[in-house]
């Protein structure tokens, strides 16, 4: 580092990585990859209710999440890398993957993890909680092992759908709406890997229905095992050994888009009480109590307190070092 400048500039972009990341570190490449040359990039960022979108890029360098950051990473949450230019190389305990323009890779970022960046580079990236994904753990982690090429379709399908984000601000309500689309896509992908266990894709698809029909008052456990032909115990049987039951799931879909509409600007001559209702909760006491212990923070507080920046159920952060 010969020039104070320069210096500068990469602890610069190392700051704006690790806020962005939740301490992720950038370094340069081992000395004869590539000259010597100042750390560099780009981040934008959406938030698209369970869903935390990115547009990143740089200059070459290894980025890595180390065990002393893990503390760091909240909600235990898995991330999604789409190679839109350049090349990396992902590496996650014995597992490396090499993604040109168009693949896509899944990662833990509860563990240890290295990308390596060879020259300039470009990626969208997905963040979203573990419980999100409608799939087993061990199908999970064979997804993990392979990643998938451009050649499957869906893989273009989906970073079409996230590049949206950066491209325009969707309307009022459709943040949430557009993170929902794109973990259902993702779930398509990593359901892909295990096709032959049919429990795990009847539960993907009464996850897809629980969300479609999220804004359904009548909407219960009984009437979701009927529109699967399924028997209410049977319903029950199916997601015993799930993190979260189909009611579970659908009470946190529909807690996060009454949060996302209580944050966004265009819901302000709405009541609260109106958003709980729209989304299932017709008893304003029973939706605070709720909302309350899910969040720690009374609607009404999160309105008052969201304040012009953060009311913003659309975020998006540029930050150019």
């Amino acid at each position: 580092m010969t020039h104070g400048d320069s210096g500068d500039m990469s602890e610069r972009w190392r700051t704006a990585l690790a806020d962005a990341f939740a301490g992720l570190q950038s370094e340069r490449l081992p000395p004869g990859r590539v000259a010597p040359a100042p750390l560099t990039g780009a981040i934008e960022h959406a938030s698209l209710g369970r869903v935390d979108a990115f547009r990143v890029g740089g200059t070459p360098q290894v980025v890595r999440r180390t065990r002393r950051s893990l503390a760091d990473v909240p909600d235990d949450p898995f991330k999604v890398c789409i190679q839109r230019s350049g090349q990396s190389v992902v590496r996650q305990g014995d597992i490396e993957l090499v993604l040109a323009p168009g693949d896509i890779a899944i990662y833990d970022t509860s563990r240890p993890y290295e990308l390596r960046f060879d020259e300039g580079w470009e990626c969208l990236a997905m963040t979203l909680p573990r419980r999100a994904l409608a799939a087993s753990d061990a199908v999970i982690e064979r997804s993990m092992s392979r990643g998938w090429t451009s050649v499957d379709g869906r893989t273009g399908v989906l970073g079409h759908l996230l590049g949206s984000a950066f491209r325009e601000v969707p309307q009022a309500g459709g943040a949430a709406h557009l993170g929902e689309a794109a973990i259902q896509l993702l779930s398509c992908l990593v359901g892909g890997v295990e096709q032959a266990d049919p429990g795990e894709v009847l539960r993907t698809r009464i996850v897809a229905y629980v969300e479609a029909h999220a804004t359904d008052p009548y909407l219960g456990h009984d009437a979701v095992a009927a529109a699967h032909g399924l028997s209410p115990r049977s319903l029950h049987r199916l997601f015993e050994d799930q993190p979260h039951s189909a009611m579970a799931h659908l009470r946190e879909f529909r807690l996060l888009a009454i949060r996302d509409a209580l944050l966004n600007p265009a819901y302000a001559a709405h009541s609260t009480a109106a958003i709980a209702a729209r989304w299932g909760f017709p008893d304003p006491s029973h939706f605070a109590r709720t909302f309350r212990a899910r969040f720690g923070v009374t609607p009404g507080a999160l309105r008052r307190e969201g304040g012009a920046e953060s009311q913003r159920s659309w975020r998006s952060m540029a930050t150019q070092v």
